[in-house]
């Protein structure tokens, strides 16, 4: 199993709760193009198939933010949606177990999307109530390190005991549709496959639960 990549590069959402209240913004004349809204984010990682069930669990992290502008469709989000920001700090813990040895594996980096040239990180389209993605999320990548506590550190794929660097290189992640509740301020996302392998097998999955904090009338510059 190589802890290293499924307790980071299994990325970061969650199905956690998440507290706070928005605050909003609006251009007095109503001329602006788009709505961005910051949602707080908490995140779940699912972990399967392992060999012999090692590492299999659920894991809480976060917590993270993500920036979404709205098309402005008469005071209201709408139509089209980009995203603008993501960030999540990856901080979960995975303890494996493999015939007579056990180890601990704490995962502290950060993961986050990396934009096009226009600023923007993935593209959707909003109707009603759920945001379905037109493609993947770019350039998501992970930083930061591991560290690993127990004799099954180095073995089965285990990272070397100790701190050791992870750094998961930019590459597209496919989620699932982002469900809303009925006022778009509250959100979830079900488990999305974001890597599955089979040597060493395994398979990790990620959900998400998010909440509004921050809603800004913007005006957007064209961009070719």
């Amino acid at each position: 199993m190589n802890w290293r990549f499924a307790a980071v590069g299994a990325l970061v959402f969650g199905i956690g709760g998440v507290s706070g209240e928005p605050s909003s913004a609006a251009a007095s004349d109503g001329s602006c193009d788009a709505w961005e809204v910051e949602y707080v984010l908490n995140a779940t990682v699912r972990i399967s198939d392992t060999t012999m069930g090692a590492g299999d669990g659920l894991y809480p992290n976060g917590p993270g933010t993500a920036v979404l502008r709205f098309e402005n469709r008469g005071g209201q989000l709408g139509g089209d949606v980009q995203l603008i920001d993501y960030r999540m700090n990856d901080n979960f813990t995975v303890i494996s177990h493999a015939l007579l040895w056990e180890a601990s594996v704490k995962a502290d980096t950060v993961s986050r999307t990396t934009p096009n040239s226009c600023g923007v990180a993935a593209e959707g389209v909003l109707r009603g109530n759920q945001l379905s993605w037109k493609g993947p999320w770019r350039g998501m990548r992970s930083d930061g390190s591991v560290i690993c506590n127990g004799g099954l550190c180095g073995k089965f794929g285990a990272p070397p005991a100790g701190r050791s660097e992870l750094h998961v290189p930019p590459h597209p992640v496919s989620f699932l549709p982002f469900k809303y509740a009925t006022d778009l301020k509250t959100l979830t996302m079900d488990y999305s496959v974001v890597s599955r392998q089979s040597s060493p097998s395994q398979t990790s999955r990620i959900a998400l639960a998010g909440r509004e904090v921050r809603r800004t009338c913007v005006r957007v510059r064209p961009c070719p």
